[in-house]
């Protein structure tokens, strides 16, 4: 796990954008690659599981149901998609929330409903943009710990200015706010 670091307006939601290829670059490239020297790969949506600033969850829908939709956007039949969901569900603690709708969730239950949404694609790449915002201490922790844990199933690259998640993180860029000069 990447975390990129700075203040508000140091352009890490940016970046995460442009590498996971929602954003594209004025200038200069990026390129992603599967292995050090493998074939470099241009960034594509398809690439990655996003993790937004927010859990955009279906509020009416099942738990299970918005992680489902992910395992089935990525092309799993049913049967499998299923079971990726609820294994996805089960890795941050919500196994026990299947069948509730997701508008009764707290905020820091959404935000692993997302989490697991990006579990659930079978994605190798998970970019999270300030996946602890407006959470309290503890979901804090709990969401750490989390993607501590799930660096060993994907490469996570995590957009954060809190100092927890800069702590799990196994390396962090640090990222400034550029000086802007009047013309």
């Amino acid at each position: 796990m990447t975390a990129l670091v700075g203040p508000s307006g140091s352009g890490k939601s940016s970046l995460l954008a442009a590498m996971s290829g929602h954003q594209p670059l004025a200038s200069g490239t990026i390129e992603l690659r599967a292995a050090p020297d493998g074939p470099p790969t241009a960034p594509s949506p398809q690439l990655v599981a996003w993790v937004p600033q927010g859990s955009n969850a279906l509020g009416r829908r099942s738990v299970l149901d918005n992680v489902l939709i992910a395992a089935l956007g990525a092309g799993l039949r049913l049967r499998a998609a299923e079971t990726a969901a609820t294994e996805a569900l089960t890795m941050v603690g919500l196994a026990d929330r299947l069948g509730q709708q997701a508008r009764k969730l707290s905020g820091g239950e959404l935000q692993r409903v997302a989490l697991a949404r990006a579990l659930a694609s079978g994605k190798e790449l998970i970019f999270a943009d300030e996946p602890s915002a407006n959470l309290d201490a503890a979901n804090t922790d709990r969401i750490a710990g989390i993607l501590s844990r799930l660096s060993g199933r994907a490469t996570i690259v995590v957009a954060t200015h809190d100092p927890v998640l800069v702590a799990a993180a196994h390396a962090a860029v640090h990222m400034r706010r550029e000086a802007r000069h009047a013309a």
